[in-house]
């Protein structure tokens, strides 16, 4: 599935959705609009970052087992995102999926994420929560680490 197949109609509902954000203590809601944006040759960003390619900054599905989420994160990361784990609710309405990203970080404090989507008439999960998340408990070492602090 990929964001570029949507028809236009479904781009705009998803436009005009909000997402609630929790990163480095700077919370949302932020709007899937500024996720979408149109980029113009002068624009700042290309100042700052001359090597700024606006389509990676864009978001893409990620496919999570045999489902699809639209993640509100660039689609440049998704070679470094590694689904730990996830479920669906009992009505299928909600996807909640536990992640680590090390496109900036690698750490077992800065590294994780929890983002929770809503079912959309077309079938895919388009996320409203994205949340920072501690990979404690999904990392050997860090297991083993609070293991033995518990036991002191």
């Amino acid at each position: 599935m990929r964001v570029e197949d949507l028809s236009p109609q479904t781009l705009d509902r998803i436009r005009h959705n909000r997402w609630d954000r929790i990163i480095e203590k700077h919370e949302g809601p932020e709007t899937w609009e500024l996720k979408f944006k149109t980029y113009q040759p002068d624009d700042m960003i290309f100042q700052w970052d001359p090597g700024f390619n606006p389509i990676a900054a864009r978001p893409q599905f990620m496919q999570v087992s045999v489902h699809w989420i639209l993640l509100p994160v660039s689609r440049s990361h998704h070679p470094n995102i590694t689904i730990l784990h996830h479920f669906r609710s009992e009505d299928h309405a909600k996807l909640v999926v536990y992640l680590k990203d090390t496109t900036y970080d690698d750490s077992l404090f800065g590294a994780g994420y929890v983002a929770i989507g809503d079912r959309q008439p077309e079938g895919f999960y388009l996320t409203t929560l994205y949340h920072e998340w501690f990979v404690i408990d999904y990392d050997a070492e860090a297991k083993a680490l609070f293991s033995k602090e518990e036991s002191s």
